[in-house]
């Protein structure tokens, strides 16, 4: 996968982009860090936009067309137009923070990934609605880690031999699924519908919740994701 360099690029135009992040940056502007399908995720100063109503347009989660400007690893922006405002309470405000803070701790600055930027549209769109959250939660987790190269395989096993439904498997850290003997482990019927995207089964969901959480935990490290404290109740 080739990548883009950010002293390669000299000025973007009508680019899509949804806001992750944004902090202050001077007395009159911003730092905002969008995701865009071609550009992966951009750091951007937004000058003068502070304390104006224009500034609502680039709140986090909110969806953008924008320009901008720059050889720097911090570009201009240089045009941005509001194409869709999202605004989130309560678990769903904890889970869009979530989403946004996975894609920034485990994406690289200016590395694209179309299908990423669709997924975060997709489950940001799903909180903004009052879908169900938990199960939005992990298909996003599971696309993610596909997508960044680490996904898990919920059809065949370590041995590439096709789960069983009836069976037991635990996760190895490095190898994938591996059978376990003595009812210990995750049941193959709960792997299988995770790989189907089914969420309807409560053992189903508590299997997604460990198997995920365990395998983001090996690419964040022993850093705490600090969105997790936002949830009123698990997620």
């Amino acid at each position: 996968m080739w990548s883009f360099r950010a002293w390669d690029m000299t000025r973007v135009t009508q680019e899509s982009a949804i806001v992750l992040h944004t902090r202050p940056y001077r007395e009159t502007s911003l730092i905002v860090q969008l995701l865009t399908p071609n550009h992966g995720r951009v750091a951007a100063v937004v000058r003068g936009i502070r304390r104006t109503r224009r500034g609502h347009s680039v709140l986090p989660f909110n969806a953008l067309q924008v320009s901008w400007s720059g050889r720097t690893s911090l570009v201009t922006l240089t045009h941005f137009e509001s194409i869709e405002s999202r605004w989130l309470t309560g678990n769903a405000l904890a889970a869009a923070c979530y989403v946004t803070e996975l894609v920034m701790r485990l994406t690289r600055e200016w590395e694209p990934h179309a299908h990423l930027f669709g997924s975060v549209g997709w489950v940001l769109g799903v909180l903004q609605a009052g879908g169900d959250l938990e199960p939005a939660l992990r298909e996003f987790e599971r696309h993610l880690l596909e997508e960044l190269g680490y996904g898990l395989d919920f059809v065949r096993d370590a041995s590439a031999v096709p789960i069983q439904a009836d069976g037991r498997y635990r996760l190895g850290e490095q190898s994938g699924f591996i059978a376990s003997a003595g009812g210990q482990g995750y049941s193959g019927r709960a792997l299988l519908e995770i790989g189907s995207d089914c969420y309807d089964d409560p053992e189903t969901r508590r299997a997604a919740k460990r198997i995920f959480r365990s395998a983001l935990r090996i690419h964040l490290g022993p850093k705490q994701l600090l969105s997790r404290r936002l949830f009123r109740d698990g997620a």
